[in-house]
Formats: structure tokens, sequence, C-alpha cells
């Protein structure tokens, strides 16, 4: 063992010492493996995806069902019946119904194995509502309203977000693997940080509260952000339309704390948070009502609560006709 050479994965699931020290099995050639694992990157990695495959196949075979195995069995005893009149000796179908039932049975644990770690997990939220996720790599997701977040189960720092969500990274000390969030517009990259991003129909916005990031815009361009950077990004004009420094956080992530809050906005941009949040439509008396100015902090926990804040606030009322919500100068 010690005189041969490991080119590839194959020649490490081929070589029983190997495979005694991926299952854990003492021997008195472990020590031989950890010295050629630390020899260099490509052993290192040959030995993880080597042991990746064995120790999942010896687990995956145990929740293989009986009933699946049972099916499988039919299929390949009706194959071999149209050779019952073969001329081989009984003893050679033997050898070969046995080796084919072994094949098929590594053929089920590797689809299972696959299925199970390469697998699609999706989160998603309902309107009003708000949780946290916490990733297998110690990262936690705090996803918005009517918002949604996918990612292979063996890979959950290549996120897919569609809505909003607030990023709060663990930095992969052991691999320093990047985190990605990709939307329609562009992919955020970061070690280890925290920052929120929201998409919605035409643009994505990005708040940065700590760290740093990369912004791969969907143009060919990129982008660096540092803390307290907002960039908006439009899809239809391919290019930046708001880049700002030293922002307020509260502002931008304020809804982690069930608030909305407005400096200034215009009662359009106010109610379309609302409309966002909730699923709600509304509509205008009069445009003009649009552009009253609104500024504080609106609780969004409860959806009556949110819009009587907002009627206060700017002497407005609202009258729910059919499924819309028509709004009226008080």
């Amino acid at each position: 063992m010690k005189n041969q050479t490991y080119h590839t994965i194959q020649d490490l699931l081929e070589d029983k010492s190997f495979n005694n020290w991926a299952l854990n099995e003492t021997n008195s050639e472990s020590s031989f493996w950890n010295v050629w694992i630390k020899e260099n990157i490509t052993n290192e990695n040959l030995a993880a995806e080597a042991k990746d495959i064995i120790v999942g196949i010896n687990f995956k075979k145990e929740v293989i069902s009986k009933e699946k195995i049972d099916a499988e069995w039919e299929k390949l005893e009706a194959k071999l019946q149209k050779k019952e009149n073969s001329t081989k000796p009984k003893r050679a179908l033997k050898f070969n119904y046995f080796s084919v039932a072994a094949s098929l049975l590594l053929f089920i644990s590797l689809s299972v194995f696959i299925y199970t770690n390469f697998s699609t997990v999706t989160h998603k939220t309902a309107y009003g509502e708000m949780f946290d996720i916490s990733l297998n790599d110690g990262s936690i997701v705090t996803l918005n309203s009517n918002s949604s977040i996918s990612y292979k189960k063996n890979n959950p720092r290549n996120i897919k977000l569609t809505g909003e969500a607030y990023f709060k990274v663990q930095k992969d000390l052991t691999n320093r693997a990047k985190f990605k969030v990709t939307t329609k517009d562009l992919i955020v990259e970061v070690y280890g940080t925290q920052f929120n991003v929201k998409t919605s129909k035409n643009k994505t916005n990005v708040f940065l509260e700590e760290g740093s990031v990369l912004l791969n815009l969907n143009n060919g361009k990129a982008q660096k952000m540092i803390p307290g950077n907002y960039i908006e990004y439009s899809s239809t004009a391919q290019k930046i339309i708001v880049n700002e420094n030293n922002n307020n956080n509260e502002n931008h992530i304020s809804w982690k704390n069930g608030n909305l809050i407005f400096d200034n906005a215009t009662l359009g941009e106010a109610l379309l948070k609302v409309s966002e949040n909730y699923g709600v439509k509304f509509k205008y008396n009069t445009s003009e009502i649009k552009d009253i100015l609104i500024t504080g902090k609106v609780p969004t926990t409860d959806l009556e609560i949110c819009l009587n804040a907002i009627k206060k606030s700017t002497n407005i009322k609202i009258q729910k006709e059919n499924s819309i919500l028509v709004v009226y100068k008080d």
C-alpha cells in the first residue's frame, strides 16, 4: 500500500486500507493516511470526496425500503427468466444473478445518496409572516413577508432569493468558502458579514451593515460595498440608480423588529411597503394624495394597527371597497 500511488478517487475507493480509515476502523496504516492527506491540497480534496462517497453509501444502504428492493428484484427476475434456456451452467447463472443484484443495490444506494445530498431546500413566507432560518454552516437568514430562499442541501452558502431577507453570515474558517446570494439582477458575494437584500419587479436593493461585499451585476460589471453603503440596481436600466453611503441602518432593516420607518417618504411609497408586506391593494381617490409626506415609525405586526398609525400621521381615511382599499383625504 505504501508503495502505491493515488491519483483518482477510484484509486482510493478500491483501496481496502483507505476504506478502513474512512470508516474510522483502526488499523496499523491509519498514520500513513493522515500524513498522506497533509502532503498537499490535492490529496486532501481527493480523500474528502472519496470518504464522503464511502460513508454516504454505507449510511444510505440502511434506509432503502424493502418494497423498493423487492420491486427492483422482480424486474431483474423477469429479465433473467428469458435466459432460462441458455446453455450456460446453472452455477454461472447463479453467479451472474447475484452480481447484477449487488450492482443494482449499489446503484439504488448511490441514487438515494445523491438525491438526499443534492436535493433543493426551499423556505417561503406568506403575507404578514416573518421567521429566522438557521443554516447548516451557522449562518442565520431572517426572511421577510412574501419572500423565499432556496439552496442545495449540501451547499447552504449558495442561495437564491426572491423578496427580502437579512443575512448574518458565519465565516467558513476551514474552507474559506464564499457565501453567495443570487437574485434575478445580481449576485451578492461575501465571506462573513451582515447585510440586507430586497428584490422587486425591476430592481434589487442591497444594504451592507457590517463587513464587505462584492456585487456581480448582470450587466457584467462588479461593485464593492463598505458598511453603511446602500445600493439600488435596476435590471431595466442595466445600471446602479442609487449609491449612498453612511446610511442609517434602522431605515433599511427595521422590518426585522416589526416596524417600518419613513423619513419624509410619500404616502404612495409608504403604502407600497404595506402592500408588499400584506398583499393588499390600494387605490387613491385623487392622485395628489399619494404625494402627502410621512415621517415616523409604523408597526407592521398587525395590518389594522399599521393602517391606523398611517391614517393618524397623514390625516387620511381608508375605506374598503370590494377587495380594494381606497384612500381618501380626511
